[in-house]
């Protein structure tokens, strides 16, 4: 192998293991093999919604505009999507086998974006109150 071809080098195999292990324990716990299409759908709709949410408010948090109303109303309607990621949960637990197995983790989604429905609500009225 030519070193000058490959700057990074080769990775060494004692690093793969642990990751190989933290996927493993990931779709473990999801119990992603077990899953349907569609709920498998779900909950990606459930953590795409999430994680636009979330990253947005991470956003505004750093950069408040008291006053600006225009943002207000956008964050407002960024708000709104945490309740369509409530029914997309609701959803996804229904059809979980998590749910059905009484496992750990099948309420997880479901709580987080009930929570984010809360705080961003609060964080949309602190940031931009004006």
């Amino acid at each position: 192998m030519n070193r000058e071809l490959s700057p990074l080098g080769r990775v060494p195999a004692a690093n793969i293991g642990p990751m190989k292990a933290i996927s493993k324990a990931v779709t473990d716990w999801l119990a992603w093999k077990r899953r349907s299409r569609a709920n498998k759908v779900l909950l990606a709709l459930s953590v795409s919604l999430a994680s636009f949410v979330t990253g947005a408010f991470g956003w505004a948090s750093l950069n408040p505009d008291p006053g600006n109303t225009a943002r207000y109303f956008l964050f407002y309607w960024i708000w709104g999507l945490c309740a369509l990621g409530i029914l997309l949960g609701m959803a996804e637990y229904k059809t979980s086998p998590l749910r059905k197995g009484r496992e750990r983790g099948h309420l997880f989604i479901l709580l987080y974006i009930g929570a984010l429905l809360i705080v961003t609500r609060a964080l949309n009225m602190v940031l931009y109150y004006g």
